[in-house]
């Protein structure tokens, strides 16, 4: 039932809903007629995190101005003061003329508001993030988002379309990497040519989705796949030379809960890989998954992939040799070696921004995938892959927001790009992919 019943044909308050896979919203005050404040609900065992938005509004009247504010923020900036909208979905548009999500919103606004918080012994504020929508049709239901969802249950439909696929299925080798807190499955895909010697070759993990919030990695991990177990000549080279392991959703309790960054531990998987616990499973699977892999063949290259919420255009984070000059236990690759795959993918997308890309290691980054895939396995090849929530600002797309599209377009320029690096008989392409 909903949480609001219409008390009459007239009653025009607009009735909020976030019941569903992913969806968050906590509570709707109407401020005045046409206004409302909204609160997001903190992921799941913390006092904070709001930042990933997803419901449903019904009872919408159609030509009305109506301003929301989202009032419970914590990030002091944010994309949405540098030109990023917010998600539409009409359920009206999507029936009548086949239209998924869309930009849409006026007076956009992102500031500091006057409600106090406290965290971690420090005095503050929310902040607020504010918008005017239109809805032209009445009788509609209409979905708002921060970032264009991609569901759990999306990816298991995918997954199993993949490996259904008379082609595609003879490449793919599907199993349960490990359950989650909640005992839901985490899956690993092994993807490579089942013809030949295989233990001639070389060893690559691709992992997405640890924070929640991020759909924006599973749009490109989306398009990676497509492209990993497609015809192409690329992506037949590629198989024939490595075995390649994906895990395309570490952060599955929180996606289904329409968490932001966390578990359902309450915890940021991607601070805990240095020294997981039996409250990190994915993690700990997963790195047993690396370790697994690098016993049996040559381990050259582990991407995460996320979205970031404060920059744009899609860029990576590298590992510098000299951040760890002294540490013993380190690679030793020749100098600048960590810059030459993402140089590379630069090359093949449009996109892809290098000079955007940094390689300095913090103190407060050692529990990452990347920094721990560096330091604990010698990989100088360890990455993270971040896409903007907004979009790019240089090439082709500069001034325009990623879509979906673009997204798993970044996900196939990947998989391009790693077919180029380590195949003798590859190239790189004289087109670029469908990200341009």
């Amino acid at each position: 039932p909903p949480w609001y019943k219409l008390s009459s044909q007239e009653d025009d308050t607009l009735v909020f809903d976030a019941r569903f896979e992913c969806g968050n919203l906590r509570k709707a005050i109407r401020a005045s007629a046409d206004e409302y404040d909204l609160y997001l609900r903190n992921d799941i065992h913390t006092e904070g995190h709001t930042q990933w938005y997803y419901f449903s509004i019904k009872n919408v009247r159609p030509e009305r101005h109506y301003r929301f504010n989202i009032v419970n923020l914590y990030k002091s900036d944010s994309l949405y003061n540098h030109g990023l909208l917010p998600l539409v979905y009409s359920t009206v548009e999507a029936t009548k003329h086949n239209r998924g999500w869309f930009r849409s919103g006026t007076s956009v606004c992102y500031f500091a508001n006057t409600i106090k918080r406290k965290k971690k012994g420090q005095d503050g504020t929310f902040y607020t993030l504010t918008f005017e929508l239109q809805f032209p049709h009445g009788n509609d239901v209409v979905y708002l988002a921060h970032c264009y969802p991609y569901h759990y249950s999306q990816m298991q439909k995918h997954l199993r379309m993949l490996c259904n696929d008379p082609f595609r299925k003879q490449f793919i080798r599907r199993r349960v990497l490990t359950r989650t807190l909640a005992g839901n499955k985490c899956d690993v895909l092994t993807i490579t040519d089942p013809e030949g010697q295989r233990g001639a070759r070389l060893g690559m993990v691709i992992s997405a989705r640890i924070h929640p919030g991020e759909t924006n990695a599973s749009w490109m991990m989306h398009g990676l796949l497509e492209f990993l177990t497609g015809p192409s000549p690329m992506a037949h080279a590629l198989r024939k030379k490595a075995v390649i392991r994906i895990i395309p959703m570490l952060g599955v309790d929180g996606v289904i809960n329409g968490n932001y960054r966390c578990s359902l531990s309450g915890q940021d998987l991607n601070r805990r890989w240095a020294h997981p616990t039996d409250s990190h499973p994915t993690i700990i699977a997963t790195k047993k998954l690396l370790a697994m892999t690098g016993k049996e063949r040559p381990l050259v290259l582990f991407v995460d992939l996320h979205g970031h919420s404060a920059r744009k255009n899609v860029f990576m984070y590298g590992c510098d040799a000299l951040s760890w000059k002294s540490d013993s236990s380190g690679p030793g690759p020749g100098p600048l070696h960590e810059r030459c795959f993402p140089w590379l993918l630069a090359s093949v997308s449009g996109i892809f921004d290098f000079r955007s890309s940094s390689f300095k290691v913090k103190k407060s980054k050692e529990g990452t995938g990347r920094v721990v895939g560096w330091k604990q396995f010698n990989l100088a090849n360890s990455f993270t892959l971040e896409a903007s929530f907004a979009g790019a600002n240089f090439g082709p797309l500069r001034g325009l927001h990623f879509d979906t599209c673009a997204l798993q377009g970044m996900g196939e320029s990947l998989g391009v790009a790693m077919a180029v690096a380590w195949c003798s008989d590859v190239s790189v392409p004289s087109s670029l992919p469908r990200s341009v």
